[in-house]
Order: structure tokens, then sequence, then C-alpha cells
């Protein structure tokens, strides 16, 4: 799998990547860090727990990962999460942590292929 067909799997965002990075290499060393980012595991925990500050702090920090790495397919799930914990609706955000969920799950399998 190439670094744009990742991207298209994902749910798109390659150029706006390539036009800042200028290279795959380098674009494929950020998503090894996102690879290895824990912040969808602290996320699920906090949420989990009802801990509506810790939710919202994994939220945020995933958000930021999320977009800085131009990972379409997880923005809108995890936009959407971080405003529920925003407005401090912990019962919000569960409901819709599966899409982060699965999103995440997309996400992953790709990058499975891409970087084994």
């Amino acid at each position: 799998m190439t670094v744009k067909e990742f991207y298209d799997a994902t749910g798109g965002g390659y150029d706006e990547m390539f036009s800042k990075f200028h290279s795959d290499v380098m674009i494929t060393k950020f998503l090894n860090i996102f690879k290895r980012d824990r912040n969808y595991d602290a996320l699920a925990e906090k949420l989990e727990g009802g801990d509506t500050e810790g939710a919202f702090a994994a939220a945020h920090t995933l958000k930021g990962v999320v977009l800085n790495l131009n990972l379409l397919g997880l923005k809108d799930p995890v936009c959407n999460v971080v405003e529920a914990l925003r407005a401090g609706n912990l019962n919000a955000a569960r409901s819709l942590f599966p899409a982060v969920k699965e999103a995440y799950k997309v996400t992953c399998n790709a990058l499975s292929v891409l970087l084994p």
C-alpha cells in the first residue's frame, strides 16, 4: 500500500499532507508516531470510567493529532466527541464514541498494511 492509497482508504487528505511535507517518507514518519499514540486508548478508558475531564483531555489531544495528520475519516467523529465533552455531556460522548471506534479501526487496519 502506498501512502496515497492509505489516505484514500481512510477518508482522504493525502494531497494536503504531501503539500505540507513534500515527501511520503516524512508522512510515513509521522504516521508511525500516530501508530504509537495512546490517546485513543485513554479516551476509551476515561469514557468507560466516567471521567469527563480525562476523556476531554484525551479526545482533544487525539483531535489535534488527527487534524495535524489530516486523517479525515477520524476528523468528524473525534470532533463530535470533543464537543460533547466540552459541554460536559459524558452520555452524548459515549453515544458518539462508536463512530470514533469504527474510524479508528479502519485507520489502524490501513496503517498495519502501510507500516507492517
